[in-house]
């Protein structure tokens, strides 16, 4: 093999090393170890508190954990749930159903809350978009609100960050679910030049915002932070969440 070839082939053994080291990463734990990730408050809201379930990537990279530190900020004690380490493995749409269900008690168990805020973004929104309208009686009264940052038509029940477990058949699609949500409002958030967002569709039936940028929103988490708690003081102002 001359000189030019192996560099070649050690090019391409080093990308497809990388490659399957990032598809592996959720179960590696190298995305995070840990399922649940709280935010305190330091001065815990009276009556709320918030459930967040993170991207594919978890709570270490991304928009997410700014996201959920803003919260926390206002006084609103928040369970960050990491979904690639909840999800690192295929899971059952009981199994999901479950996660979202058993994190709202969480919430409400740990921080004392009678309210709750359901939030999600990118994986986590399309996880959430697909449960939350599945939820027993007795907690749909206690969500304040639901916001969707980034979801998609077509849902996986695996995380993967390098996209390879989104192009097999959908697990779900939430589209019909959400629309029939009318017990807690929904805000819902995407990026004008991402394709395959659920939130044009839920217009009429959510607070929809599309702003600039594609998925990813610019990775501006200021501006996400700032439109999000605005969209939340106008649809559940209980919650104290004043740009």
């Amino acid at each position: 093999m001359t000189p030019v070839r192996t560099r070649l082939a050690i090019g391409l053994f080093g990308l497809a090393a990388l490659g399957l080291t990032a598809l592996a990463a959720p179960m590696l734990g190298l995305l995070g170890t840990q399922p649940i990730v709280m935010f305190p408050a330091a001065e815990p809201h009276p009556r709320v508190a918030a459930v967040f379930l993170s991207g594919d990537m978890g709570f270490h990279f991304g928009m997410g954990e700014k996201v959920a530190a803003a919260v926390a900020a206002k006084g609103i004690p928040v369970v960050g749930v990491a979904s690639p380490v909840v999800f690192a493995t295929h899971r059952t749409r009981a199994e999901a159903d479950a996660v979202v269900a058993g994190a709202v008690r969480l919430a409400l168990a740990r921080t004392g809350a009678s309210r709750v805020v359901l939030m999600g973004q990118s994986y986590g929104a399309d996880i959430l978009a697909t449960t939350a309208p599945d939820l027993p009686p007795n907690l749909r009264a206690r969500i304040l609100a639901i916001d969707l940052t980034v979801p998609a038509h077509d849902v996986y029940f695996r995380a993967d960050p390098v996209g390879l477990a989104y192009l097999g058949k959908p697990d779900a699609h939430p589209l019909l679910a959400m629309r029939g949500v009318d017990w807690a409002p929904v805000v819902c958030v995407y990026g004008l030049e991402e394709k395959g967002s659920l939130c044009p569709s839920l217009a009429g039936r959510a607070r929809v915002i599309g702003l600039s940028g594609d998925h990813y929103l610019g990775h501006d988490a200021p501006r996400l932070i700032a439109t999000t708690f605005r969209a939340l003081d106008e649809v559940a102002p209980e919650a104290g969440l004043q740009p």
